[in-house]
């Protein structure tokens, strides 16, 4: 099956890549009297929705018998030994702003580990990838950075739609590293999780997440030589909710100095 994947791969950069297409040429024409509130800056679209019934529809033809794990549940989810976990729009704050940058991100699962894995930012036409060997982006192969401690460290971050008093704990660890780190938010996971894979960040780390904001990237990241955690260090960061992305050598002081583990 391993090589059937790899076949399958090449259809969902495809597939990627035309729905980021749609995303980018919809960008221009939203009005905000389509845009709808899921909850306290959580935004939803008429374009997240399309995209992900684009999704749905093409990924089943590719994979008739998987199931799937999607952001604004166009098809209810049945556990199968094959699953797509998809994210038609990551990064929609962003989106409906007019700002970037925001991805498509599809992931393969199969039982319980990721198999394949697509991110694709159609602004910068970017497209990240990882199925069997290493990591790509845009067919060209990627590592992590080689930094060996947080100073000058170049961190990337996310804040979840509702912050915990351990999210605040966490801010406050990061501030104090304010003189000594880089810090930036982008606004899509599943991108900064690649920027870490292909060394542009040297770490990532967010809570208040869902699975398909995740499972593509981490998949790539691991890819990439990188490693991927929840914040106790820990196994659950696919469906825990939070995730601390590194390139391996400076991840126990990301645990220790920003998470507080």
């Amino acid at each position: 099956m391993e090589n059937s994947i790899e076949f399958i791969a090449k259809d969902v950069c495809r597939l990627a890549v035309s729905v980021g297409a749609y995303l980018r040429e919809e960008q221009q024409k939203l009005k905000k009297s389509a845009i709808e509130m899921k909850g306290a800056r959580n935004y939803v679209t008429y374009v997240d929705k399309e995209a992900e019934k684009r999704l749905v529809e093409q990924l089943k033809e590719i994979l008739p018998d998987a199931g799937f794990l999607t952001e604004e549940a166009t098809v209810e989810y049945v556990r199968r030994e094959y699953t797509w976990m998809i994210d038609p729009l990551d990064g929609t704050t962003n989106y409906v702003h007019g700002d970037t940058p925001f991805s498509v991100s599809i992931a393969l699962m199969k039982n319980d580990e990721i198999v394949l894995g697509v991110v694709y930012d159609p602004v910068a036409d970017e497209l990240f990838s990882a199925v069997g060997g290493d990591a790509r982006l845009n067919g060209e192969a990627i590592r992590v950075s080689d930094k060996e401690a947080l100073k000058n460290g170049y961190i990337g971050f996310g804040i979840p739609y509702s912050l915990s008093a351990e999210g605040e704990t966490v801010l406050r660890n990061a501030i104090a590293l304010f003189r000594e780190c880089s810090f930036r938010m982008k606004g899509s996971s599943a991108l900064e999780i690649c920027y870490v894979a292909c060394g542009r960040f040297d770490a990532y780390f967010h809570s208040g997440l869902s699975p398909w904001d995740v499972a593509a990237g981490s998949f790539i990241l691991k890819r990439a030589g990188g490693k991927a955690t929840d914040f106790s260090g820990g196994d659950n960061y696919l469906f825990g909710k939070e995730i601390v992305a590194s390139n391996g050598k400076i991840h126990d002081d990301i645990l220790s100095k920003i998470i507080g583990k």
